[in-house]
């Protein structure tokens, strides 16, 4: 629901699963404005905490991997060929300024360790299934990582080169800046690299100095990372409520609160191709309220518009399903798209509505059809193996609701679409039921 001054609107926000199906889902959007300050408290509890609720959540987290996967790979795939350029150059002799007792466990930590784990991160970008989990994936490959690293800086400083543990840093701000990783992700990262490496000079018996030195300075890059990673997440996900409210509105309907018209032809023609897709039927409901210029002639415009949000709230209900939808056709004017409607008769749904909407009983004393606000409904639908396109369709539906008030309105005409042999365009009804 969506707060409009005094009055609750319901929200259908669409979403794509990674074959670019779509799907309808409703979500709670309680967002009123451009700024933090602006969004009501759970919003802003949901940014303060780092956390929405689903499936807004999932929606975030797709949207920020595949903003930051290809960010991710090239840093990775640039990480891989330092460490291989860097291996290669010490085994021809270069910048080895260590005896082999210690040059040989090293290159078994870059090669074997190292390698390995930025191999698996770099997978988890291409991967469709690893990318699901890739947040996990590429925490734990960080970590195995930087333990290698870790261990390296710590053979390096016993040896005397204590200026290897910068590369310790490396992998903190690595993780931090290139591998898009969450805030919870960063902190877990950060107090694993930190602890490991305090250990592992321990361990491995580090000058006390050196490794003070060191741990202070891996303190104090872990600690800007992981405060820069909640500022960035929050900003992030400040963004996407914003850009989430601006979409919506963009989308939608500002009287009924339904889909507008655009979106009815980009959403219609999605489904139709995913019916054709999966074999499905595919049935379009239009509903025009009888005789609205009289209403609004006889009550006023306000009341007009009370009218179209009642009627609206009536058939958006009838929208229960992932893939079923509707929408504001034009004036007081509806569609409703079923996508694989359930039930042997497909002219149910469509009586239901006219039905639930004279129960309404908004009265209207300037009618011919009933003395309260009545509908007239055109109904058709396509089965699969219709030869009949989806224009042909929504024609069809057109001609079905224009037969409906010429035989006195208030009422519902259903129409097989597939099966009729009747050219669409000429306004005659067929298989009328």
């Amino acid at each position: 629901m969506r707060n409009f001054g005094d009055r609750m609107v319901l929200v259908c926000l669409p979403y794509f699963d990674f074959e670019g199906v779509l799907g309808v889902q409703l979500s709670r959007s309680p967002i009123e404005g451009g700024a933090v300050d602006s969004f009501d408290e759970e919003t802003r509890t949901a940014i303060d905490r780092l956390r929405f609720r689903e499936p807004q959540e999932q929606h975030f987290r797709e949207g920020h991997l595949a903003q930051n996967l290809p960010r991710a790979r090239s840093a990775t795939a640039i990480y891989l060929a330092l460490i291989v350029v860097v291996t290669a150059i010490n085994l021809l002799g270069g910048l080895t300024p260590f005896t082999k007792a210690i040059i040989d466990p090293i290159y078994v930590l870059r090669l074997a360790v190292a390698c390995p784990a930025l191999l698996v991160i770099l997978l988890a970008t291409y991967v469709p299934a690893l990318q699901r989990h890739y947040q996990s994936i590429a925490t734990f490959a960080v970590v195995v990582n930087g333990l290698a690293v870790m261990t390296i800086s710590a053979l390096a400083a016993g040896s005397g080169q204590p200026q290897f543990q910068m590369g310790d840093v490396l992998v903190i701000v690595y993780a931090t800046l290139f591998l898009g990783l969450l805030f919870r992700f960063v902190l877990t990262v950060a107090l694993c690299l930190v602890c490991a490496f305090i250990s592992i000079g321990l361990a491995l018996g580090v000058h006390g100095q050196d490794l003070a030195f060191a741990a202070s300075v891996l303190v104090a890059t872990a600690l800007m990372a992981v405060l820069s990673a909640a500022r960035v997440e929050r900003l992030m996900r400040t963004t996407f409520v914003e850009t989430q409210l601006l979409n919506d509105i963009a989308e939608r309907d500002g009287l009924s609160g339904l889909y507008n018209r655009r979106m009815f032809d980009t959403l219609t023609r999605r489904v139709w191709q995913q019916a054709q897709r999966e074999h499905a039927a595919l049935q379009v409901i239009l509903v025009d309220i009888d005789h609205f210029k009289r209403f609004n002639d006889l009550y006023g415009h306000q009341a007009g518009d009370d009218c179209i949000r009642r009627v609206a709230s009536v058939i958006g209900n009838a929208a229960r399903r992932p893939l079923d939808f509707c929408a504001r056709y034009g004036g007081e004017e509806f569609a409703l798209v079923l996508f694989a409607p359930s039930g042997a008769d497909a002219g149910a749904l469509p009586e239901q509505l006219r039905l639930d909407i004279m129960s309404q009983a908004v009265q209207h004393a300037d009618s011919d059809a009933a003395r309260v606000i009545t509908v007239s409904i055109g109904s058709a639908i396509a089965e699969p193996g219709s030869k009949r396109s989806l224009a042909g369709l929504i024609q069809a539906a057109d001609e079905a609701l224009y037969r409906a008030k010429q035989m006195g309105r208030n009422r519902v005409l259903h129409v097989d679409a597939g099966s009729s042999e009747t050219p669409t365009g000429a306004f005659k009804v067929f298989a009328v039921r």
